[in-house]
């Protein structure tokens, strides 16, 4: 008989090639054309998601791609997740890279990071889009999941002070990286089968490369179940997955494969021949019909249903082959099992008493368990002299494995690996070795058999052996020991390793996974558990609304702020400290940092006033003879435990000082950017200046970036526009020199928005194309909309206007994608200057009149009420314009961009209503804006039209030639026409005055 008995990805391919794949043709077809696609480096979708419900044959097709995809050429990394796996982070990528670190020779690993240094093209193209960290940096990212490979490739890591969003994008794209780095020699193939057991940072690399490697050689493949809804009382899960989570998921997923990167693979059970092909397969010889139609009448096309039955069958011999001719012994209809795990159950039966009941223990450790720990659990017990015969006659029965890596290493130890497993107690500093179970729902079906009196006991027994058994490195596997602890009842075990085991998920921003883990401490503390290490229940309350905060789960993470706070004023009558009270001021900042972005902006000052009323007070911040901002002198103290950057995975270990200083620096950028809504424009630049000192003195660079970009952005396109192009180039150039994309690709934007104003097309574009490189290249979406409007009005101003239509469209399409509401009204904006070109009026004024109601609550108000004024006074409806017109007037001007640019169109606006002291006001102002243009429109142009009325000819001679020159360089035919005709007029009218 020939029956595969193992999951394919168990590394276990002598075991998986018995089996023919029947009735897969059309998944193959789909398959075979995303392997070409990317062996042929085409234009199409890279990734592929298979679906489908247990044993129908997901991991089976996982097989047959990898074997095609080795036969094209193509180099397969496997990865495979557990049904305990979302409590490692990583754990299925680390497994797929591993091999890579372990089996290339030392040159290829260097050459995969690029130690080696750049090639010619290589520089070319850190000068175009890819600014991706290779070399050090990139080693030093990927130590995090890997921590042997920079003593494996001689390099010293870098740690450096980053916050831990970009630490945490700095390893997504390493990742990426390296994997676009092994594409150069042969394309790669990266795999993991059982993806919904996959922890939410492991799900979300995935989703960053599927964006990343779309232009890569490299193809990515998951085989996952259809998703189901998690039973509450799962005590050992870790998952806090929240509507918000799941509706985020499936936007994203929706969205990949709308845009062809994605694609989705439904795998359906087998049809009837199909599935009859297939038992003829594993019953070689003639089947009764009778027997078929039972067969296939109950598993109904599942192929794996089908397997156990037939073996079942086979094995208790109510089937056997005679003279070619499979004869039933006995009816076979009503003895077969009515489910999957009935049938596994009734095959397990065929096991030995001794050999079941040691089984059943090692399921309990989960889908792989140590031989070591497991003669640990047993040692005197009835079964412990049984372990050895026990787990070959399990391996005979191709129940359980030796687990892949362990297999390729047993010549180190030799007969060691038989020695182990042969004592009762296990043997002291020898190998681990591991087993796997061939198939999970064999692992499933025999940890529910276990004994509800003997679960505890046997969990607390399998966390204790191992904890011995990994001794120094047990803290690597907190999340595991955690679960077998508090499994078990120990409470002040479960305490400790679940404190570590999120301080571990969360610097590796596996943070719905650190959330699990912390409500566990916090459910215990509260309930009265105390341990030095653990925090106190304020403490672990605003680390847990940090994390959600890090997930853009806003209400969560007021309601955890809020618990804290309450709590925090009863806690710090016995600590009254500086640690205390530092956390008490970044519980109050972050909340406030929460109430901002919700737009409850007097709630978020409040919060913010009292956060920095406590540091102040309590930080030790004093000022030196310059004014300039220092912390007091004191011995550095550690902070074993503290939220925020501490929780960080490189680095050294966090002192008080350097928290102080790291909350100060954004509690300044907090206050700035609520002074910004205030329109307080020089308190904001006050207090990004002083953020700006303490980022140098603390050596933290993003912080510094952060500062520059937002000071040139406050600075504007109006007078100061060189000394905005400055610092913007400036952060633009940290942001690079970090391997940041994406604020690098928001700075490429600033400044292809404000060297429009200045007529130089050229670099408008230049910088535009980059930073859209950029955003395409790592998935920066929230930046393409800004990209995109940049071109549209580019080509605006240009006269291009089938060009400024069709970016200014997917412009809009990005804005509605992303609920991009900053963005949405100057879409409207330019797309109502270009139809007003086109001379449609009616759809012109319906686009101004919807960029005014989106522009409510954000800075672009007054300039959409502005150029809607504008648009009614140019166009003979003065009744109309003048209302809008004072109504922008009267409205203070907004800091940054969103001024300056709609000043000229109220000064012609009014002009054209022969307000002419209204007008006034706003031409003094625009004299400093000689030489620039918005929206295609030249100040000079204005300023020679006020020279002509007032029949100051020579000033409006030169007016009207700056803005042709202006004009002209731009390649703006459409001004340049419009100042002709003023020209034309100014003729006309010193005609007649002669």
């Amino acid at each position: 008989m020939q029956v595969s008995f193992a999951d394919p990805l168990s590394g276990l391919d002598d075991l998986n090639q018995a089996t023919s794949l029947v009735g897969r043709e059309n998944e193959m077809q789909v398959i075979r054309v995303l392997l070409n696609t990317v062996l042929l480096d085409l234009s199409g979708a890279h990734a592929l998601n298979i679906s489908g419900e247990t044993g129908v044959g997901k991991s089976r097709l996982l097989a047959e791609m990898y074997r095609e995809a080795r036969t094209l050429g193509f180099q397969v990394l496997e990865g495979y997740a557990y049904e305990t796996s979302n409590m490692v982070p990583y754990l299925p990528i680390i497994e797929a890279l591993r091999s890579v670190f372990r089996f290339s020779s030392l040159e290829r690993l260097r050459q995969y990071v690029g130690i080696e240094g750049y090639g010619e093209d290589e520089v070319q193209q850190r000068a175009d889009d890819n600014i991706s960290l290779i070399g050090a940096p990139l080693v030093t990212s990927l130590s995090r999941i890997l921590p042997e490979i920079p003593k494996l490739l001689n390099v010293n890591v870098m740690p450096e002070i980053i916050s831990p969003d970009q630490e945490k994008f700095r390893f997504l794209d390493a990742v990426a990286t390296l994997l676009e780095r092994m594409a150069q020699d042969q394309p790669v193939l990266l795999g993991i089968d059982n993806l919904q057991w996959a922890d939410s940072a492991t799900l979300e690399l995935i989703l960053y490369l599927t964006v990343r490697l779309h232009r890569s050689r490299v193809a990515l493949v998951g085989a996952t179940r259809p998703p189901t809804m998690p039973l509450e009382h799962e005590e050992d899960s870790v998952r806090v997955d929240t509507p918000t989570m799941n509706n985020a998921a499936t936007r994203a997923l929706m969205e990949l494969i709308s845009k062809g990167l994605l694609l989705l693979l439904p795998l359906a059970p087998l049809d009837s021949r199909a599935a009859a092909e297939h038992l003829h397969t594993l019953l070689p010889g003639s089947v009764p019909e009778n027997i078929v139609e039972v067969l296939l009448a109950r598993t109904e096309g599942n192929p794996f249903f089908l397997e156990e039955l037939v073996r079942g069958l086979v094995l208790q011999r109510q089937v056997v082959l005679n003279n070619g001719v499979w004869q039933a012994t006995k009816s076979v209809g009503a003895a077969l099992p009515q489910s999957i795990t009935l049938a596994v159950g009734q095959r397990l039966q065929g096991a030995s008493t001794v050999c079941r009941e040691v089984l059943r223990v090692a399921a309990l450790f989960g889908r792989t368990f140590s031989a070591n720990a497991l003669a640990r659990v047993l040692e005197g017990t009835e079964y412990s002299a049984a372990i050895v015969s026990s787990l070959d006659e399990a391996r005979n029965a191709s129940l359980i494995a030796m687990s892949s890596l362990v297999e390729q290493d047993q010549d180190e130890y030799g007969d060691e690996v038989d020695q182990l497993i042969g004592q009762a107690a296990p043997l002291a500093g020898s190998e681990p070795v591991s087993y796997l179970f061939c198939q999970g729902i064999v692992q499933e079906v025999l940890s529910a058999e276990v004994p509800v009196h003997s679960i505890r006991g046997l969990h607390r027994d399998i966390g204790a052996a191992l904890e011995e058994e990994y001794k120094q490195s047990a803290s690597a596997h907190a999340a595991e020991l955690a679960r077998h602890y508090m499994l078990g009842g120990d409470k002040a075990a479960t305490l400790r390793w679940s404190l570590l085991a999120g301080q571990h998920a969360a610097s590796q921003q596996a943070y719905r996974e650190a959330i699990g883990h912390f409500r566990t401490v916090l459910r215990l503390v509260t309930a009265g558990e105390r341990s030095d290490q653990a925090p106190s229940q304020a403490q672990l309350h605003a680390t847990i609304g940090e994390l959600w905060f890090k997930l853009a789960e806003l209400e969560q993470a007021a309601t955890s702020f809020q618990e804290a706070i309450r709590l925090y004023p009863i806690e710090q009558t016995s600590q009254h400290d500086r640690k205390a009270s530092l956390q008490f001021a970044q519980t109050y900042r972050l909340a406030a940092d929460v109430y901002r972005m919700q737009a409850k902006y007097d709630q978020a000052l409040a919060y913010l006033q009292t956060a920095k009323a406590a540091l102040d007070a309590e930080t030790g911040v004093e000022a030196n003879a310059n004014g300039q901002t220092t912390l007091s002198q004191e011995q550095e103290v550690q902070v074993p435990w503290f939220p925020g950057r501490s929780i960080t995975g490189s680095g050294p270990l966090l002192t008080l000082e350097r928290a102080s200083l790291s909350e100060r620096v954004l509690m300044l950028q907090a206050q700035a950017m609520l002074d910004i809504f205030f329109h307080r424009k020089a308190e904001a630049e006050a207090s990004l200046w002083r953020s700006h000192q303490l980022a140098v003195q603390a050596g933290d660079r993003e912080s510094q970036a952060f500062a520059l970009h937002l000071i040139g952005w406050l600075r504007g396109w109006g007078i100061h526009i060189r000394e905005a192009i400055r610092l913007q180039e400036q952060a633009r150039e940290l942001y690079i020199e970090l391997g940041d994309p994406l604020r690098a690709s928001l700075g490429d934007q600033g400044l292809g928005c404000i060297y429009q104003a200045l007529g130089e097309m050229e670099r408008a574009h230049f910088y535009t194309s980059q930073g859209l490189k950029r955003a395409l290249r790592y998935g920066a979406r929230f930046n393409l909309g800004w990209l995109y409007w940049n071109l549209g009005t580019i080509a605006l101003v240009c006269g291009d206007w089938s060009e400024s239509e069709k970016n200014l469209q997917e412009a809009w399409r990005e804005t509605e994608a992303t609920n991009n509401v900053r963005l949405a009204p100057l879409v409207l904006q330019a797309q109502a200057e270009l139809t007003m070109r086109y001379g449609d009026w009616h759809r012109a004024e319906d686009y101004f009149q919807r960029s005014i109601e989106a522009a409510a609550n954000t800075e672009w108000y007054p300039g959409s009420l502005a150029l809607y004024g504008h648009f009614l006074a140019v166009t003979g409806r003065r009744t109309e314009a003048r209302p809008q017109l004072d109504k922008a007037a009267a409205y203070p001007e907004p800091p940054g961009f969103g001024g300056d640019f709609y000043i000229p169109f109220l000064a012609e606006g009014y002009l054209h209503l022969e307000a002419n002291e209204q007008a006034r006001t706003f031409i003094d102002r625009i004299q400093n804006q000689r030489g620039f243009m918005y929206y295609g429109s030249s100040v000079d142009r204005i300023l020679g039209v006020v020279a002509m009325q007032a029949g100051d000819w020579a000033m409006m001679e030169r007016a009207f030639d700056d803005g042709l020159r202006l004009c002209r360089r731009a390649g703006n035919e459409p001004e340049v026409g419009a100042i002709l005709y003023e020209q034309a007029r100014a003729i006309v009218m010193q005609s007649a005055t002669l």
